[in-house]
Parts: structure tokens; sequence; C-alpha cells
């Protein structure tokens, strides 16, 4: 049996898995423009992973409660009859999803098609989930405090079979951008002030996010991005409201990248760049992400912004996880989230050019990845 599991195919994200992943997330962010929820990004989401029901629900921690959520596939009146029944209490769903480290996405089945999930829940549950066709279930923690966690749950119907590796492989990918939308749209429209709008948003979420308008300039910086940012000494937001960089040269290849983004946000292009830029004591990496609105002068580039210093060991046994790979082929991902070419990754290993090239084209070829620059940028974004 151990032989057998070992010869199947490891997960592979297709160049159609990542063309799919990028609308998620372009269709995910473009939900922060509408009060009225997450729907596009449920439709979005169904279709991909042929998911049957779920949502983003709000649950108490002390007595589990439902206090707010955004749900797809079940029936009128549901979010209502959950919120007052006992059933929070005991759903192994919630209780599993509230149970992981947040952004790490788990399924009952976990891939395997011997056995089914109604061997896994109580009777109550067992009971309701026979009766909708379940068979699997998969979820993630977004976030908690000490009063609520925010859960996302997504339930799939037997006839599309357990959710597999290569699902969770891009759920995963998704995790860390519904994270940022959930805090981004809790702030916009379930707040007190009325008036607090995206730019006052992004100061509740500490990853470090700038948002550009359609013209490439700075429409927000939040906090935990101006901080970054005046810690490097290298990038900085200038008086014309532009992002620059002390270098001239590397300017230029900044205000390059974040035209470029804009100019496939009009096209519909919802792929992401990556850019490094070294300082004195850290490399930092800077993605771009087009955002799509239904008015063309509405469009620009969401741009996440992390940090890597010499000192900070990669998380190996993430890469592993995440991207098909050695331990050996892990080490040279964790490079290439430096920003490292080919020719460093051989000085700095003390290994010659050709193998740092082979390792990278396993990794590219393991995972179904075209170019560098698409890996590159799927690296930074799990381990950020």
């Amino acid at each position: 049996m151990a032989s057998q599991q070992s010869a199947q195919p490891a997960p592979v994200l297709s160049a159609q898995a990542l063309e799919a992943y990028n609308k998620l997330v372009s269709t995910l962010y473009r939900c922060l423009q509408d009060s009225a929820g997450f729907a596009p990004f449920f439709h979005a989401f169904q279709q991909q992973f042929k998911a049957l029901q779920g949502g983003i629900l709000g649950v108490s921690q002390q007595s589990r409660r439902l206090i707010y959520g955004w749900t797809f596939g079940y029936p009128d009146g549901f979010e209502e009859w959950y919120m007052n029944s006992d059933l929070p209490e005991r759903d192994e769903a919630l209780i599993r999803y509230q149970s992981l480290p947040p952004r790490q996405f788990d399924s009952f089945m976990r891939g395997r098609n011997e056995g089914s999930i109604l061997d896994l829940l109580a009777p109550e549950s067992r009971a309701w989930a026979e009766g909708v066709g379940m068979g699997d279930s998969a979820g993630m923690l977004i976030c908690r405090d000490a009063s609520s966690s925010v859960v996302f749950v997504a339930n799939r119907h037997r006839d599309y079979g357990p959710y597999t590796e290569t699902d969770l492989l891009q759920m995963n990918l998704l995790a860390p951008h519904i994270e940022n939308a959930v805090a981004l749209y809790l702030k916009l429209y379930q707040s007190s002030n009325d008036n607090e709008n995206l730019a006052l948003a992004l100061n509740h979420v500490k990853k470090p996010l700038v948002v550009f308008n359609a013209l490439g300039n700075v429409a927000q910086a939040n906090d935990a991005a101006r901080d970054l940012l005046a810690r490097s000494g290298e990038l900085y937001i200038a008086d014309d409201h532009r992002l620059h960089c002390r270098e001239a040269q590397m300017s230029r290849k900044v205000a390059n990248a974040i035209s470029t983004s804009i100019v496939h946000s009009h096209q519909g292009k919802l792929e992401t760049r990556t850019l490094f830029i070294q300082t004195a004591a850290e490399r930092l990496a800077l993605c771009l992400t087009p955002l799509v609105a239904e008015r063309a002068e509405n469009n620009g580039v969401l741009a996440e912004l992390f940090s890597f210093t010499d000192q900070q060991a990669p998380d190996l046994a993430r890469l592993q996880s995440l991207f098909d790979c050695t331990r050996a082929e892990a080490g040279i991902a964790g490079d290439l989230v430096q920003g490292l070419s080919a020719s460093d990754i051989a000085e700095r290993r003390h290994i010659s050019v050709h193998t740092a090239r082979q390792h990278i084209k396993n990794l590219l070829g393991k995972n179904g990845y075209r170019k560098q620059t698409e890996l590159v940028s799927m690296l930074v974004r799990a381990l950020g």
C-alpha cells in the first residue's frame, strides 16, 4: 500500500490552473468595491473547485455561535437558522478549521478516495451531510482574536470526489489573499464610521500594502508599508505620489512594472509581477497584482511588500508541502524568494551554475510553471 501511495503523481499547477488562480485573486479583491459581500468570488470559487456550499463565517470564541457570515449554496434562511441554533457548538468543520494555524487550508478527506466523510462525522452532522450529498469539506482559519474567529468553509458534493492535493495547493496559495480581503472588507463595510474607505481600511491590515490608481499614483499606503519603506531607506513615496527607488535604474524598473500591471488590468491579464530591491540589510520583494474594476478608470494595482534578510531562514517544510520538491530544491526556492539569480545561488551554495539551473528547472517542471517569474511570484506569496 505504501508503495502505491508513493507512486501517485505529485500535485501540479498547470498553466490553466495558474490563470484560474490569478482570476480568483482579482475577483476576490474586486469584491472590496461593493458592500454586497463576496458573491462574485464565491461563484468563481464554486466553478474552480466544484464546491457545493460554504462561506465566510464569523464565530464567537467562548460559546461557539455564528455572529455574521456570507454564504453560498445553502437554502434561503440558512444563515438565520444556523445563527439561532446550537449546531455551531458541535459542527466538526468549524471545530477543525478554528484549530488550524491561520492561512492554512485543510480538508477532511485530504485527497483520499477511500472511506467517506460520513465516517468522520457525529450522527447529527452525518445525517445532514448525507442528506445534501456531501463528499468532502475544506476550510481555513482566516483570523481570530480574543472574542471571535473567522473561518472559510467549502463543502463538496460526493459526485465530484474529495478535494485533491492540487486543489488544496491552489487554496493555500489563495489563503493570504482571502485573509487580506476579509480584513479590509470588515473595516470598509462593518465600521461604525460610514465614511471609512479603502485608504483607512488598509491600516487595519498588518501586512504592508500599497494601492496604485489607474494613473500609477499611490492612492494609499498603509502604516505597515510606510514603516517598511522608511526602514529600508531605499524605496520611498515622493511628492509626485509615485513610488521611487534611490537608485535611478531600479526606480525606472519599479515605474515600468507598475505601468505594465496597469496595462494588464485593462487587458484582463491578471498575472502577478515581482520585483526585488536590495538594501543594505535586506531584500524587499514587491508583488504587483492588477485590480480590475467595472469601469477602466477605476482599475489599479495592489502591491504587497515583503522583507527577506540573509539571516532569515526560509520555511523549508512549508515550501516542500506547497511546492512538490525535495529539501535541496526547497533551499533553492528559498534563495529565489530572496531575489537571487542562478549565479548568485551557485556562489552561495558552492555548486555549479548548471546544478543551480537544474534545480530551478525541476521546480518549474514539477509545479507546471512556464516561466521562472511565475514560480517566484508564487513562492513569495506562499512564504509572505
